[in-house]
């Protein structure tokens, strides 16, 4: 598994990916593409009373782990239409590894109407210390369960798909402490963003096999990843985009067959979108005046007089805006989204290491790489190899000593004993981001909701915290059946809570804060 890295995390009202790309699904969203090759049955179009959930998990780097595996089991919405389920099977996923992108969880046709609760849980939590290698296996409290809510709701059009990313940050959401007896407590802080219209702003990582190639269109092809083909996107090989062979080599899209193994990454676009916005627009406002009310009628409005509104902005998604004096409720608009594929590794054999530059690139693209506390590894720059940096694409003079970095491709053993292995890299991802500090205590007196400030009482002493007007809170307690998590705000905040605070020192004294964590179980 290999994955890309990450530049921020965000609560429910939920974040990621600003890029814009076209997607369908196998067993939700509709396309009109017809292929030549068919491996499986085509996609299940949206009926007026579905619509598509997109499930993508995300993560943070941590300096102390070298891997936070875990199995996704189950991904439930819960409101007014009762429980629907996202996913359900087991996908085993070192958190780690998603720092860098959005991994695709699953496509999933669910019921229009409105929901308030995310029902995430997971299983086999393995910790492995990144110094020593040492395994550990934390009690996940309340066997796994974690209750995402967003106190104003959210909705599920019919005909639309809504993009929903699952942030489990290591430095932040997850919250782990070492006890005196040398084992670690678990305390899941998990945020959630929700888009309905919009899209993240992270790369998106998706793998599964190839089960149509469309001829009519170059390098576009349906890939899914499950062997039900229920959760399927349409991919598209994006303009300067390389695709790589089993090998790690460079190779052609004429190449990839029906049936093959990939992995794709890169990011979604609104079908037919090509001006790269992210039509925020579409159908995304508060009054919600689109497709059906609270009471789970398709009435083309959000309150429960079932009126019809003239004046709905319903975006088509091609960058113009749909607006349509004679809206008529029997008319939905279809957010089917696609991939653009920046990369596409054909074959299972991509992974992901992480490490130091120990050397820069020679004439033939090879420097060498540390990685762990002793390993050094060759990695090869090849004709389309992609490099990233927290602002987008770089040039390969952004791998210099001492930089950190995170490659994608196939390791090949070498039989010489004196040689390192070999890397040859198809994606790589240079922390070029200025690392969070932290800083945990509880909350003291003064605490000014006027100036966004407290005084969080440390073991160093008393520190000022002001927080950023961007600043995010997320609440974490128990209800003794899970965790739940929800977005707060400042007015949630009290003298006597334990809090732990992410930000960077400032200049008056005082740290600046975007993001606090409150633990209400403590």
């Amino acid at each position: 598994m290999s994955n890309l890295f990450k530049s921020r995390s965000s609560l429910i009202t939920f974040f990621m990916l600003a890029m814009t790309f076209l997607f369908t699904a196998c067993g939700g969203g509709a396309s009109s593409e017809v292929g030549t090759e068919i491996a499986a049955d085509p996609p299940v179009v949206a009926t007026d009373n579905t619509g598509t959930v997109v499930l993508l998990l995300t993560d943070g780097p941590t300096d102390e782990l070298s891997a936070i595996n875990l199995a996704v089991t189950e991904a439930t919405l819960i409101g007014d239409m009762g429980q629907q389920v996202v996913f359900s099977g087991n996908k085993t996923i070192n958190l780690l590894d998603l720092a860098n992108f959005d991994q695709t969880i699953a496509v999933g046709e669910v019921a229009a109407g409105s929901y308030s609760k995310i029902r995430l849980r997971i299983e086999n939590l393995e910790l492995v210390d990144k110094t020593t290698g040492a395994i550990t296996y934390p009690k996940l409290p309340a066997n796994g369960k974690i209750d995402l809510l967003d106190q104003t709701g959210f909705a599920v059009y019919p005909g639309r798909t809504l993009v929903v990313v699952i942030d489990i940050d290591a430095n932040k959401s997850i919250h782990i402490v070492e006890t005196g007896s040398g084992k670690f407590n678990f305390r899941p802080v998990v945020k959630v963003d929700i888009m309905d219209g919009g899209l993240p702003a992270k790369l998106v990582r998706m793998e599964g096999i190839v089960t149509e190639i469309f001829e009519d269109t170059a390098g576009r092809f349906r890939l899914c990843s499950d062997e039900e083909f229920t959760s399927c996107v349409i991919v598209n090989l994006a303009e300067g985009g390389s695709v790589f062979d089993e090998e790690g080599l460079p190779t052609t899209i004429d190449n990839l067959m029906v049936d093959d193994f990939v992995v794709a990454i890169g990011a979604f676009r609104h079908e037919n979108d090509d001006d790269g916005d992210s039509d925020s627009d579409a159908d995304s406002d508060s009054d919600s005046d689109s497709d059906f009310d609270s009471d789970g009628d398709s009435d083309g409005a959000s309150d429960s007089d079932a009126d019809s509104d003239s004046d709905s902005d319903s975006d088509t998604g091609n960058g113009s805006e749909g607006d349509s004096d004679s809206d008529s409720d029997a008319v939905h608009v279809d957010m089917d989204l696609e991939l653009d594929a920046i990369v596409i590794e054909i074959g299972g054999n991509a992974e992901q290491i992480k490490g130091v530059v120990a050397s820069e690139p020679d004439e033939n693209g090879k420097f060498q790489l540390i990685v762990g506390e002793e390993e050094t590894v060759t990695v090869v720059l090849q004709d389309g190899t992609k490099i990233f940096g927290k602002d987008g694409e770089l040039g390969s003079d952004s791998i210099v000593m001492g930089a950190k970095i995170a490659v994608e491709g196939v390791r090949v053993e070498s039989d010489n004993p004196d040689q390192s292995d070999g890397f040859f890299a198809a994606l790589i991802f240079v922390d070029d981001a200025v690392a969070d500090e932290s800083l945990s205590g509880k909350i003291v007196e003064p605490l000014d909701e006027a100036s966004s400030s407290f005084n969080l009482a440390t073991d160093g002493g008393d520190v000022c915290v002001k927080l950023l007007e961007e600043a995010k809170i997320t609440l974490v307690s128990q209800d003794g059946d899970g965790t739940i998590s929800k977005e707060g705000e400042f007015s949630d905040l009290a003298v006597g809570q334990s809090v732990e605070v992410f930000g960077q020192s400032g200049t008056g004294g005082c740290f600046q804060a975007n993001e606090v964590v409150v633990d209400l179980s403590s």
